[in-house]
């Protein structure tokens, strides 16, 4: 097996971060696990587009010189 920490990671159960790990099997399966508190996890194989947001528009900030 494959394991990758995932940087920046908070754990749902035990709230610590950068304890996550991503453990790939010799199928491409991916599961996520807590060094910290034994939390595990499947990530899902595939994801129902009708359940991600979308994106309306990217505002642009423009900024005044000084002086």
């Amino acid at each position: 097996m494959k394991k990758r920490f995932i940087a920046g990671a908070v754990c749902p159960k035990c709230q610590a971060l950068d304890r996550i790990i991503m453990l790939t099997n010799h199928l491409g399966e991916e599961h996520i696990e807590c060094i910290s508190c034994d939390y595990r996890d499947t990530r899902p194989q595939q994801i129902n587009s009708s359940k991600l947001s979308q994106v309306d528009e990217v505002g642009v900030i423009k900024f005044r010189p000084k002086g």
